[in-house]
């Protein structure tokens, strides 16, 4: 009875005793914990408001139906956000096909809704994939997703017998003008300005001999100064483009009338320019007459010394044109241009009458009745 009293006092003792040390959790001693490095994500995840950079939507706006082989067609990419217009953007472009780019800078429209930028391919082939692109935006290297590009076809033009290999939405006849080349040919020579063409691929069928004297290429407008060498039977120059507006052949027609003052600097070309010392030397004329009546009107002297000015210039207007020494094997231009069309060369050291100079350029005839134009570091030395 003793024993079984001692048990149940200890037992009561034991639920109102503190908690074990060795029976509470709670109460054992926590262990220290070791810091850990922040993981990379958590990186990102502090920063990541600080460091974001603005996203570039892309997408393609307008694009050609059904262009021509032969165009050149336009392709708009549109960007958003509207603020990266100030900023440099550079393009990616890859994996077109039937097309190659025409103008590697594009133009750039900013509008309400986004940046407009336009870049011009001319189509080669009928079967067109148009490039997929991507633009980064240099301040901040924001990237855009790659815009993918999409399959188009071109129509190929089944052209006639006159046409002259170029599309154009405008393609004009500025100025022309017709020498005599030899006994059996002449040569045109004109100037000419187009839009939205590729002038490049200019050239007249069936000619005996052709090619640019210069040119400029753009996509907005290109200008070029072409010559043509046909048979002095032919009393026009015909040829045709396909006009783009008009969705058609336009013929162009040049008359071939044959200039008596045969043809070489381009500043000839312009009607205003061909007969400048004809009239200087008319008007000239007129004024020594005026002044010769005045003197024996009035008799004063003074009449007189006013006329000698005209005299010396037409004396000097009319005076026969020296001749030069050409050296053996000189190049003959066509036109005093830099790398412009050789038409001849000489065959021996040649005495040739000079007629005007043109910068590096004199106008000389030649044997054959024929003009043309020599560098004067192809003059003889002595």
């Amino acid at each position: 009875m003793k024993v079984l009293a001692l048990f149940f006092f200890i037992f009561i003792q034991l639920l109102f005793a503190e908690p074990s040390v060795l029976t509470d959790p709670a109460a054992a001693p926590l262990e220290e914990e070791v810091p850990t490095e922040p993981s990379n994500n958590d990186i990102s995840s502090l920063f990541s408001e600080t460091t974001s950079l603005p996203s570039l939507t892309l997408e393609y706006i307008d694009l050609p139906t059904r262009p021509y082989v032969g165009e050149i067609i336009a392709l708009t990419v549109k960007l958003n956000p509207v603020d990266i217009a100030s900023g440099n953007i550079e393009y990616t472009l890859q994996n077109e096909q039937g097309i190659r780019i025409f103008s590697d800078t594009p133009k750039r429209k900013v509008k309400d809704d986004g940046v407009y930028d336009t870049f011009y391919f001319l189509v080669q082939s009928s079967n067109i994939r148009i490039p997929d692109i991507t633009a980064t935006l240099m301040s901040t290297g924001a990237v855009s997703e790659t815009l993918s590009g999409s399959t188009i076809s071109a129509s190929t033009l089944s052209p006639p017998s006159r046409y002259a290999n170029v599309l154009a939405e405008k393609f004009t006849i500025v100025n022309y003008k017709t020498t005599v080349y030899n006994n059996e040919s002449n040569v045109v020579i004109f100037t000419v300005k187009a839009n939205r063409c590729n002038i490049n691929d200019f050239r007249i069928p069936n000619a005996i001999k052709q090619g640019f004297e210069s040119k400029l290429s753009n996509v907005g407008e290109s200008q070029m100064t072409y010559y043509v060498i046909i048979p002095n039977s032919e009393q026009t120059l015909n040829f045709s483009y396909f006009n783009l507006q008009k969705q058609r052949y336009e013929a162009l027609s040049i008359p071939i009338v044959v200039d008596d003052d045969t043809v070489s600097t381009q500043s000839d070309l312009s009607p205003t320019d061909a007969r400048h010392t004809e009239l200087k030397v008319a008007a000239s004329v007129v004024v020594v007459l005026i002044l010769a009546g005045l003197f024996y009107w009035r008799r004063q002297k003074w009449y007189l010394y006013a006329s000698a000015l005209p005299m010396f210039y037409i004396i000097f207007a009319l005076l026969p044109n020296q001749d030069i020494c050409i050296k053996k094997d000189a190049p003959v231009y066509l036109l005093p241009i830099k790398n412009g069309t050789i038409f001849e060369m000489t065959l021996q050291e040649e005495h040739l009458e000079a007629e005007k100079k043109v910068g590096d350029f004199i106008k000389v005839h030649l044997r054959d009745d024929k003009v043309g134009w020599v560098n004067k570091r192809d003059l003889c030395s002595n």
